[in-house]
This record gives C-alpha cells, structure tokens and sequence, in this order.
C-alpha cells in the first residue's frame, strides 16, 4: 500500500475560482504558504489576519508519496522547505500527486463579517454539494462505494451532445419501446396470483444482471432513508411496479393475497401496494428476513400498543418494530431512538445526528467508521466556512 502524505496550505479567496474550475482537483501556482501540520497553518492563519484585510481558508491535499517522490527526483528544484511558499514545481508536484480533492478546512480574517461575494461562496456551495452527495452515496450503497474526486471529468469525457432533432427522436424511440414492452409484460403479470409469483417473476424474469447487483448493493440505511426515498419510489420504481401488477389489473385473487401482508407490513405500502412488494424483494435480494425471535418481540409490541399508550410513545415503539423487522439489535435501536430524540431537541446540530443515525443503519465495520467520520468531516468542514462567510452563526 503506496504511503499518503498531507499538506496544509494557506488559499486567498482569489484561489477559490481556480479551484472550483478544476473540481478542487488542482491548486494555482500563486505561492500558496505551505506545511505539514495542520496546527501550524492555523497559527499562521491567525497571525497573518492581522497584517491584511484579505479572507484566508485553510485546506489539506492527500498526496501519494511514491508520485510525489517519482515527480520532485525528476523536476529537480532547490527550495527543499517545509514550510513557506509553493513555488512552481511544488506546486505542480503536489497537482500531480494528489490523490483527492483539495479539502477546504478553515476560514480566518479579521473583516469576515463584512465578507460578501455570492460567486465566491457559490463555488463552495456546489463543492459542499459533492461532499454531501459523496457521503450519502458510501452510507447508501453496501459497497460502501466512493465517488472518485475526479468523477466530472470522467463524466464530460462520456457525455455526448445531441441536437434537439436527435433528442427528439430518441425519447419517441424510448417510449415507444417501453409501451410495447409494458403491454407484454401486463399479459404474464395479470396472470400473477400472489405476492411470491410476483417476487419470483420480478427476480427470474423481469431484473436483469445489473439491476439485481443495485437492488443487492442498496444497503439498510438507503432503504430505511427518510427523506426523499417516498417520493423518489412513488416516482420511481413505484411507479414501474403500479404498471405490471396493478392498473388495469382485475386478477383478484393477487389482491387477496396481497390483502395478508398489509396487517403485519411495516414498510409503506405505497399508492397501491407497491410498497409491499417492493420491501419483500429488497429483503429476498439482500437476505433480510426478519428473525423468529424478532417476529415474536414485534408481536408482543404490537399488543402493547393496541392496549393503549401515549402518544410520544407510539412512535419510539413503531420505530422498534421496524428496525426489529430488519433485525436490528436492541442495543442498536436504543442508539437509534436516542438519535432520533437528540435530532428533535437540537436542531442547530440535526445534521450531525442524522448522519450518525444513517452510518448506524448502514452497519459500518471499523474500517468503514473510520472512512464515514472522514467523509462525514470533509462535509461539514466546508460547511461550517460557508455559515462563517454568511455570518450563520
């Protein structure tokens, strides 16, 4: 395993636009000051705010130290500091080195509060946007993927620019395609007469290799996610499910087996029962049946409630019921529960607590804790230096 180096440097707001042309990939030759300690660029920072009126961001650059090492031998140069000013062929050593993003860190300056430069913390907004989506994608995904720091310049060397004529035709071609393909499929699915017909179908029949990998690599956080996952269903993969098994669908003898997963489903059941099916082939695909012994804790929960209860504690029991359901230990609701009071009470640290609540549910090993904190910090360090320079407090 090659050995990491971080540097620290020292960026004006003048940097900021270079960076954000380059996806924060790449610094400018601008005799950015420079270190290997996080500390000394701080210190450096807070004295420098006194001689200027300019605004200083700290940042750090991950840099592989077999390409740093390969890249300074063969540009020979004779500043051989540790700390200072990057002078061209560091800088380019460090470009060509790096192996992330250039991580916004810090924000000093004495006149922070007159900071007022909307394309400035623009360009910081959709960088925060990256590390937000990034952190989502490695808790959501049960290969606890990483969206590579390169991944828009991979992404426009693929895209393919269509005239207005050609988009036109191919949507047309799409849809026409898709009709055709729905109106077979509604000739086997409306001869489905249960719930497991439907499973089977949509696994032997109807997925093909990649979509059960994704359906196979949603990880039990995405599943269980809150916010956004009902609409993007319902709009989404609910849809498509509403289409072969329900509208127009006359068959009841599906609707009467699917009737007896209603009254112990604890997923959503959706516009029409979509839902239903939809928890079942997530929980087939990814082996989550719910355990016998949880089954009858859920039971026991369920009496509990129907012999009354207060109102705040219906919810923390639905709640148990569920994560019982996906065979969640006791010790690790009670986390949950206790993450979920901790986001109600404290509203200007929401955030902190729901992605420890997602990282929870995505059952992290040590070494996946380790990259989800470092991920998770990324993230609200450049926005803790947005609040600063739109004077949140």
């Amino acid at each position: 395993m090659n050995k990491i180096i971080t540097f620290y440097v020292l960026l004006r707001v003048k940097d900021l636009e270079f960076l954000a042309k380059n996806h924060f990939t790449k610094l400018p030759f601008n005799e950015i000051p420079f270190t290997f300690k996080k500390e000394d660029i701080e210190k450096y920072a807070e004295n420098l705010k006194q001689y200027t009126e300019d605004i200083l961001i700290t940042a750090s650059m991950k840099c592989d130290m077999k390409r740093f090492t390969e890249y300074r031998d063969s540009h020979p140069n004779d500043d051989l500091s540790e700390f200072g000013e990057l002078s061209e062929v560091k800088t380019n050593t460090l470009n060509h080195a790096l192996i992330d993003k250039v991580k916004i860190e810090n924000v000093f300056g004495k006149n922070i509060q007159n900071f007022d430069d909307e394309k400035i913390t623009k360009f910081l907004e959709e960088e925060k946007f990256f590390l937000e989506w990034r952190l989502r994608v490695f808790l959501d995904k049960n290969t606890r993927e990483i969206i590579p720091y390169n991944y828009f310049e991979s992404a426009a060397d693929e895209y393919v620019e269509l005239s207005p004529e050609e988009n036109m035709e191919r949507v047309k071609a799409e849809i026409d395609e898709e009709a055709k393909s729905l109106k077979k499929k509604k000739e086997k699915t409306f001869k489905i007469n249960s719930v497991e017909e439907a499973l089977s179908y949509l696994i032997n029949e109807d997925l093909n290799e990649e979509e059960i990998k994704s359906f196979k690599n949603k990880s039990c956080a995405a599943r269980l996610e809150h916010f956004g996952e009902d609409f993007g269903f319902h709009f989404g993969y609910g849809m498509y499910l509403r289409n072969i098994f329900f509208h127009g669908n006359k068959n009841q003898i599906f609707f009467d087996d699917l009737d007896k997963y209603k009254p112990n489903n604890l997923a959503d059941s959706g516009e029409l029962g979509e839902g239903i099916i939809y928890d079942l082939l997530w929980r087939k695909l990814n082996n989550c049946k719910t355990s016998p012994a949880n089954a009858k804790k859920i039971q026991k929960i369920k009496k509990q409630i129907k012999n009354g209860v207060e109102d705040n504690s219906y919810w923390n029991l639905y709640t148990t019921m569920k994560l019982l359901s996906y065979n969640f230990t006791e010790d690790e609701i009670k986390k949950q529960l206790k993450l979920e009071k901790r986001m109600d009470d404290d509203g200007d640290n929401f955030e902190q607590y729901y992605f420890q609540q997602k990282a929870l549910l995505a059952r992290l090993n040590k070494e996946e804790k380790q990259t989800f904190e470092n991920l998770k910090q990324d993230y609200f360090n450049i926005q803790n230096v947005i609040n600063k320079l739109k004077h949140k407090p």
